[in-house]
């Protein structure tokens, strides 16, 4: 795919689609509907938004399936280890981008009294929202050691005609750009891209080092070079083919406190700095793209990307930590709340094990974050139990435990910043599960098995297709 909106017509061209004709506020109407639709599995065109001048699109990617659509791999059986293996491809091989004199994303220019952020069609999704935000903002900002642009997904709060304020979370790079910059200076330039293709859709989603831009990733992905353009009022590269550029400088002696309803479902205040708008720039009959913020499928789907690196970081952290350690799974799921959970299979040889062990998986630092920050459960089980399977893994917690002393309790652990239970100074509890089976029950609760199950295959019995 090379721009947002042939994915569009293809997905409208599939019946995957519908068009919204009807008017529609952009207070809280318009997440109500867009949640609906997205509940039906439905991407959709919002033709007219009260108070805005442009068509909203969203729901685009609210199924993992659409993600190998999207990439020219077919949607057929698409998993996100088939994503998760397509961005370590293009890690292994990206593409730089090509540079353009200028793009489709500046076919419309306006400066100065000509620009407003409330002609956008940007939605207010819930009650205790501190006002509308773009939420498929993809920003544009210069590391500034590494000269390397960087990209990532952050939540923008509105604030009136020309001024907004672009949240960056403690994971973001964009967090410490912007603190690079408090301290020398004061402003920065910034932009937001919306509308972006899916290669860097999916790039900007991702978790990379700072020293690897997502805009070589996006072109791994695709296949070929991301075409960028100078911004207007900056030296950035913004991708030419975008919907909409707003552009802008990051004042980091203003800062503006926000909350938005979260992906786990909580509301997530954030403090952030005022960023002055200096242009909006946009192609020709553009399409606004907006994700549904909160407890939602494209939201949660699109985010699930970002847990591939801290996952696969910590799973190769923990199969080191003990000999007995045979396979590793980090479940990061919202039904489970904003905290990942670990479940180990172990060979088990003493019944106190399981105890040691989840202090010790507790205890193991990260590269990006330390187990104890951002787990909230650590489940030992035995190795036959699948931990691939949050079904199997539950199922041996409620077979297996028997005692008090299989429950480990940490209080007063620190915590990320989306365990909104957590207080400063207080932290939050710890929750270790020994769910094997204890050695002398080990007969009592073996698992029922048939001999040579694993050899069978069905097509090898029945006449025709199964």
């Amino acid at each position: 795919m090379q721009d947002m909106r042939s994915f569009v017509t293809s997905l409208e061209q599939r019946g995957e689609l519908v068009r919204i004709r009807r008017p529609v506020d952009s207070r809280f109407e318009l997440a109500a509907v867009m949640t609906r639709l997205e509940a039906a599995g439905k991407a959709f065109v919002f033709e007219q938004v009260r108070g805005a001048r442009y068509p909203l699109v969203g729901g685009l990617f609210s199924r993992v399936e659409r993600f190998g659509a999207a990439l020219g791999r077919g949607p057929d059986g698409f998993t996100h280890k088939d994503m998760e293996a397509a961005l370590e491809q293009a890690k292994a091989q990206p593409i730089a981008p090509v540079e353009v004199a200028t793009g489709a994303c500046h076919e419309v220019i306006h400066t100065g009294d000509s620009l407003d952020l409330r002609h956008l069609p940007v939605p207010w999704f819930f009650e205790r929202d501190s006002g509308p935000f773009i939420t498929a903002g993809v920003g544009f900002a210069r590391h500034p050691h590494s000269g390397v642009i960087n990209v990532g997904f952050y939540r923008t709060l509105i604030l009136g005609r020309d001024s907004c304020a672009i949240n960056a979370s403690s994971l973001s790079d964009l967090r410490r750009i912007y603190g690079h910059a408090a301290a020398h200076g004061g402003e920065m330039p910034i932009a937001l891209a919306i509308g972006v293709e899916p290669a860097l859709l999916f790039a900007a989603a991702s978790k990379l080092p700072p020293t690897i831009s997502e805009i070589d990733i996006a072109g791994g992905l695709k296949g070929a070079p991301i075409e960028v353009t100078r911004a207007l009022t900056s030296d950035l590269l913004v991708p030419a083919n975008a919907e909409f550029v707003v552009e802008g400088t990051v004042d980091l002696s203003r800062r503006c406190t926000n909350v938005l309803g979260e992906y786990a479902g909580q509301y997530g205040p954030e403090s952030a700095p005022v960023t002055r708008v200096t242009a909006i720039t946009h192609r020709r009959e553009p399409l606004f793209c907006s994700i549904l913020a909160g407890r939602n499928p494209e939201h949660n789907t699109l985010g699930k990307i970002a847990t591939y690196g801290i996952k696969r970081d910590l799973a190769a952290r923990l199969l080191q930590i003990d000999p007995c350690v045979r396979r590793v799974n980090i479940f990061s799921d919202p039904r489970l709340g904003p905290m990942v959970h670990v479940a180990i299979a172990i060979a088990k040889q003493a019944d106190g094990q399981p105890a040691e062990l989840i202090r010790r998986v507790f205890s193991t630092p990260g590269n990006i974050f330390p187990v104890s920050r951002i787990a909230r459960r650590v489940i030992i089980v035995d190795e036959d139990v699948d931990v691939d399977s949050i079904e199997d893994v539950e199922w041996a917690i409620w077979s297996r435990l028997a005692t008090p002393e299989q429950m480990v309790l940490i209080p007063g652990v620190e915590s990320w910043e989306l365990d909104r239970v957590s207080r400063p100074g207080e932290g939050s509890l710890r929750v270790g599960i020994d769910a094997t089976m204890r050695i002398r029950d080990r007969d009592a609760l073996a698992r029922p098995c048939t001999p040579g199950f694993e050899s069978i295959r069905l097509e090898d019995y029945l006449d025709g297709p199964a």
